[in-house]
């Protein structure tokens, strides 16, 4: 794989975590195509088609939402592997841990991307990930009389 693929593609979660980051669900559709996918582990596997932007934005917002019980967290990726499948096609896993304002841990999650390049611009085409009971879990842990 080519140094310039990397670098693309860690340009492109840059600005994906940026605009979770700044709580930015516009931004975040932004780095999605459609239609697309998510699939999401917890009490049951979660399946998630998201054919347009709308649907896009309904789905993100409630994960900005529970973003923003936490106070607007960042994160910080590590274990970004990445595997070209052809120059506009990959797939990439990571793990990402989600800090809080003073870069205390929050939790961390893993999570596998599929992205294609259209018209020059990475987008994710889909999204396996095992993040929402551990979000879940963190807010509970944080609401008052949580032991």
């Amino acid at each position: 794989m080519s140094t310039e693929l990397t670098e693309e593609v860690q340009t492109f979660f840059r600005a994906y975590c940026a605009a979770f980051e700044t709580l930015d669900v516009e931004a975040i559709a932004d780095c999605v195509a459609y239609p697309s996918h998510i699939v999401s582990d917890g009490d049951d596997v979660t399946l998630i088609a998201m054919s347009n932007r709308q649907e896009c934005l309904a789905a993100m917002s409630r994960v900005v939402v529970l973003h923003r019980q936490l106070g607007a967290p960042s994160g910080r990726i590590h274990g970004l592997s990445i595997i070209a499948l052809s120059p506009r096609l990959v797939q990439a896993s990571l793990t990402m841990d989600v800090l809080d304002g003073t870069s205390s841990p929050l939790y961390d999650f893993q999570a596998s991307y599929s992205l294609a390049k259209f018209s020059g611009a990475w987008r994710i085409v889909a999204i396996v990930h095992n993040q929402m009971p551990r979000l879940l879990r963190c807010i509970a842990q944080r609401q008052p009389g949580a032991t």
